[in-house]
């Protein structure tokens, strides 16, 4: 099992929980939303002692402290943060960057400003597209009027009545591939989290609006060509479908059928196979 350690990030200032394996080249799996670094538990257990795996939670997410106010969520403070996780845990060498979901928003941004941090990537269902046409939730979390405002509130309000049950149910239905035990996780990290509901919030209406991903498909095409990249991609994903996968010209590609969108969850032995490759320098060439 991975183990659990506490870090102080001074330059933002806040702590998070990191979660650590294996050992040899650092590998940086950065987690999605609604959830945690808890989601790369079985990705971590699959890949062993082949890569030295960093889990962090994301700013408020998970058990990661609430950012100060002057933490805005805009791309280079959340690259800031990446920076300092790895400053805090002393790594210097390239790392292999993991990333599903949010994680792409801010992991694959970062590699992009700085590859010479990156050995590889391996990437699963993502949003790194510029005029992604964002899921109703999102764009609801997302509105920063008055009213929008008040309707995100009380809806992340109602995913925690009766012990998180609305929520449960609305993501069990949207997502079948999710166990009981990761649904229970998630439930109790999001849904019964005021902490989290708050940060995810601010996550969201910095990030849907469109300036937020000006200049990425350039940054994701160049990713692309210059470093070994495989995607890892559900189909039957309700919010990224699958065809985003073949958005990543260059690198090999498997879709998972009926990976829906948790990939780390539901398919974490071909993220590990994946994770391995990038290691031994492969990735890129034809769709797979």
């Amino acid at each position: 099992m991975p183990r659990e350690e506490r870090i102080r990030l001074p330059s933002i200032p806040l702590a998070t929980r990191v979660l650590r394996s294996g050992a040899g080249a650092p590998v940086l799996l950065l987690h999605g939303s609604p959830d945690s670094a808890g989601e790369w538990t079985a990705v971590m257990e699959a890949l062993g002692d082949g890569g030295a795996c960093i889990a962090p939670d994301l700013p408020g997410l998970g058990a990661c402290d609430e950012p100060p106010a002057s933490f805005d969520y805009s791309r280079p403070a959340l690259e800031g943060f990446v920076d300092a996780v790895l400053a805090a845990l002393d790594v210097k060498e390239p790392v292999v960057l993991v990333v599903h979901d949010v994680g792409g928003v801010i992991g694959l941004p970062w590699a992009a400003r700085r590859p010479d941090r990156v050995r590889g990537i391996v990437i699963t269902n993502t949003v790194v597209f510029e005029g992604f046409p964002w899921f109703d939730v999102a764009r609801l979390w997302a509105r920063t009027d008055a009213l929008g405002r008040l309707r995100a509130r009380l809806l992340m309000w109602a995913l925690g009545r009766g012990g998180g049950s609305r929520f449960r149910q609305a993501f069990a239905r949207a997502s079948p591939e999710l166990s009981p035990e990761a649904l229970d996780r998630m439930t109790r990290e999001f849904a019964l989290d005021p902490k989290s509901k708050r940060c995810t919030l601010r996550l969201f209406r910095r990030m849907v609006p469109p300036a937020f991903f000006a200049g990425v498909d350039a940054m994701r095409r160049d990713l692309c060509a210059r470093l070994p990249v495989r995607v890892v991609w559900g189909e039957g994903d309700p919010f990224i479908p699958a065809r985003y996968a073949d958005a990543f010209e260059g690198a090999e590609r498997e879709v998972i059928e009926r990976g829906g969108h948790w990939v780390p969850l539901s398919a974490a032995q071909p993220v590990a196979g994946a994770i391995r490759a990038v290691l031994a320098g492969r990735g890129r060439g034809p769709a797979a």
